[in-house]
């Protein structure tokens, strides 16, 4: 399991687009329907931020950690007593999620990959 990007719910989608790619001067490294990513010239992890129903106007970030098997982490999670959010969820052909929070109530997600690179 590796930290693979941290995202924010946004209100203002455009805005929130120009301020990390034109203010911050991160590179845009992905955009898809309401979700847009952005890392620096360095780095692989990046900032996520997404129109999100799910997660409201709850402040802070939500932390993805890349899996290669989330059946499998989900199962091992749960087994150490991790709560999770609802069910495994797929962006078709994108990625599968599960989100959980940490013992202090902070969100992050598993996420396993589905786009070929």
């Amino acid at each position: 399991m590796k930290v693979r990007l941290s995202w924010f719910s946004v209100n203002d989608f455009e805005g929130a687009k120009k301020f990390y790619g034109n203010v911050l001067g991160l590179k845009k490294t992905f955009e898809a329907p309401q979700w847009a990513e952005f890392a620096g010239a360095e780095g692989e992890e990046t900032i996520g931020i997404a129109v999100n129903p799910h997660a409201g106007k709850e402040p802070g970030a939500t932390i993805v950690l890349h899996v290669e098997d989330i059946e499998r982490e989900h199962k091992r999670l749960e087994t150490a007593g991790v709560k999770f959010e609802g069910k495994i969820e797929e962006i078709p052909g994108i990625v599968r999620l599960a989100t959980f929070r940490d013992p202090s109530g902070n969100r992050l997600q598993l996420a396993q990959p589905l786009m070929q690179t």
